[in-house]
């Protein structure tokens, strides 16, 4: 069962030496001055999105330590949309979810000066930021080439923590932030404390029996076409899947589609059932990670492709990854701090500023064979992929890049707690 508390109205034991009352049941606000300090949480997680299965998209990093699972709540805002999505489905039992309204973070269950955490960078961020109690981090979910993923909005928040060098520079490019905010950390480089991790996958080695071309295609985006990273389209993607298997002579696939995908457009629906059909008439084995896909695209997988064969994740027995595919999107990050090696299908017109190079030598462009693009990319992946680690990963100390990801949490907080940009602005 999902553990939900209601913030709104909270009963309290009677303390023991009888200094407070039995039970309140009144406003948040009156009954933060009576309850013991100690069992205020001074860290939360807030999440505001139309779709449930957002959750499942930051779980990982309640499970890396990233967010706290025994002393971060996550909480969630209860729209309409949210309350009627969880009369069928089902949120993960062992998190400490808190349903709570919008309208500002009044009456959120977070100590003074505590820390609030934003996975998402969602519009009623606006109105809870306003609330100058807590301070306020923006982490996003992972670290992404896409143009969604810089923002004018972040400048709301009093710290963005960023993966690194390349992170950094899109923010300064887009004249979001400064080189004064930089230098003066209101930007803090975490690494890849932030960045996904996906223990049921692993690099293969000579010895493995069975290594797999793990396929990860990105959702539609919002917005028009440009917005689309998408390689499902034209079934591009599943193309590239077919000539690199035929490359590699490897007969096992799996396709872990992005938790939105089709959710927008049924078109990619359509799309990603044909390209699943392409696949399997050539003889591949292919299997297709549906536990956390859109419900449009469950629907139309399950109804309209005979016998699919899906799969779930086992960090008891991680598959191993010969090759994976994947869009501009979160997945390269993960696949680098994984070292899994790993191909980019992406657009001309979609290549980030100051990763030319590094696409040039790992990224099939629709002009490009897949098979020579492959060819050219194992020539020296190591090294490719060593220097674009190093444009995404970089630390603010240089301690943080020994740390567990729990670890880092804590030390991201004390230096937000200390407020070292916002203190020298003032003293300016």
């Amino acid at each position: 069962m999902l553990d939900v508390r209601d913030t709104n109205k909270v009963q309290t034991q009677q303390a023991p030496e009888g200094d407070l009352p039995e039970a309140v049941s009144e406003d948040r606000s009156a009954h933060i001055a009576l309850r013991d300090v100690e069992a205020v949480p001074d860290q939360a997680v807030y999440l505001d999105s139309p779709v449930l299965s957002a959750v499942n998209q930051i779980r990982p990093f309640f499970e890396s330590g990233a967010y706290g699972k025994s002393d971060t709540p996550l909480l969630l805002r209860h729209r309409a949309l949210i309350r009627m999505q969880r009369l069928f489905s089902r949120l993960p039992s062992d998190l400490d979810v808190r349903p709570v309204k919008g309208g500002g973070a009044t009456q959120f269950p977070l100590r003074k000066g505590g820390v609030l955490f934003y996975p998402f960078n969602s519009q009623s961020n606006l109105q809870t930021v306003t609330n100058r109690g807590f301070r306020h981090v923006l982490t996003l979910h992972g670290e992404s080439n896409k143009g969604a993923s810089v923002r004018p909005a972040s400048r709301m928040y009093d710290y963005v923590s960023i993966a690194g060098p390349l992170a950094r520079d899109r923010y300064l490019d887009a004249g979001i932030f400064t080189s004064a905010d930089v230098d003066q950390g209101r930007l803090v480089m975490m690494g890849d404390t932030f960045v996904q991790s996906m223990p049921w996958i692993k690099p293969a080695r000579i010895t493995d029996t069975a290594p797999v071309i793990f396929y990860s295609p990105t959702w539609e985006g919002y917005g028009s076409d440009a917005d689309n990273y998408s390689s499902v389209v034209g079934l591009r993607g599943f193309m590239a899947v077919l000539k690199a298997a035929r490359a590699l002579d490897l007969h096992r696939v799996v396709v872990k589609p992005h938790p939105y995908l089709g959710m927008l457009r049924p078109a990619m629906v359509r799309e990603f059932i044909s390209g699943i059909r392409l696949l399997r008439r050539s003889g591949l084995q292919v299997s297709v990670m549906m536990r956390h896909a859109s419900i449009q695209l469950k629907f139309g997988c399950f109804t309209q492709l005979s016998r699919l064969n899906t799969i779930v994740e086992d960090d008891s027995a991680p598959m191993a990854v010969a090759l994976a595919l994947c869009d501009i999107s979160g997945m390269e990050a993960i696949f680098l701090k994984q070292r899994i090696r790993h191909m980019v299908l992406a657009r001309e017109d979609a290549v980030p500023k100051g990763m030319e190079a590094i696409y040039a030598r790992k990224c099939i462009m629709p002009h490009q064979d897949p098979e020579t693009a492959l060819t050219d990319y194992l020539g020296d992946a190591d090294e490719t992929d060593t220097a674009h680690r190093k444009m995404v990963f970089g630390w603010r100390n240089p301690e943080l890049e020994g740390m567990s990801a729990s670890s880092a949490r804590r030390w991201l907080i004390d230096y937000v707690r200390n407020d070292p940009f916002w203190s020298q602005a003032q003293a300016i």
